[in-house]
């Protein structure tokens, strides 16, 4: 065998032992065959991106519904309904997250009789931070207080029922009120936390660790 074959084969052995003694720099800790995670982007893993929202357990379901995201809306109206003396109107201011079809609406009512629902100190006297009964805007029933209602994605609508106040295990508590920190249409931004029974004639539902911020007061 001549000297250039020897050099040659010399080459290959030594290309070769380099290359098949090179040491492996691929990622080995990596899961591999996982199923895929059907609920990312949903519920408690969705960041809150905006000044108003709710965020908790409805019917054992997690929502994060978020003003002007996925279809909510964060609206406040206010209202007037039967007088509740020859002195006094029964007065609402609403806030909620809303949907263009309603399902998957919730909504909370401040009610109260006032004498004047257009005089703006009367209608600021139905906000105050703290705990608060459970009132309703019935018609035959009209009681001051907080009502919440909740329209499902069926469009079956539960609400809380009126009584003296809240229990260790059912309450809402406004926690802080503020001024909008935004160019939305209330007022003011008010914090607050909801844990529920809420019914649609014999049957319930729970609001579990609800968490809200939205929008209030028209005046």
């Amino acid at each position: 065998m001549n000297k250039s074959i020897k050099f040659l084969l010399l080459i290959s052995v030594l290309a070769f032992g380099t290359v098949t003694c090179q040491k492996d720099n691929l990622v080995t800790n990596v899961p591999h065959n996982q199923e895929p995670d059907l609920d990312w982007g949903k519920g408690d893993s969705v960041p809150l991106v905006t000044d108003f929202y709710f965020q908790g357990k409805i019917d054992s379901t997690f929502y994060t519904m978020q003003d002007s995201i996925d279809g909510f809306y964060n609206l406040v109206f206010d209202s007037t309904y039967l007088d509740c003396s020859d002195t006094t109107s029964f007065y609402g201011q609403l806030t909620g997250m809303y949907t263009l079809g309603m399902n998957n609406s919730l909504e909370i009512k401040f009610l109260k009789c006032i004498e004047d629902p257009t005089d703006s100190d009367d209608q600021e006297s139905l906000l105050f931070a703290g705990t608060y009964p459970y009132g309703s805007s019935a018609t035959l029933n009209q009681t001051d207080g907080v009502e919440i209602t909740w329209i499902d994605d069926n469009g079956k609508v539960w609400k809380s029922l009126p009584g003296s106040g809240s229990s260790g295990d059912d309450s809402f508590v406004v926690q802080l009120i503020s001024a909008n920190p935004g160019k939305g249409l209330g007022d003011n931004l008010i914090l607050g936390t909801m844990d529920l029974r809420l019914y649609n004639e014999t049957e319930s539902i729970r609001i579990e660790g609800g968490v809200f911020s939205f929008q209030y007061g028209v005046y």
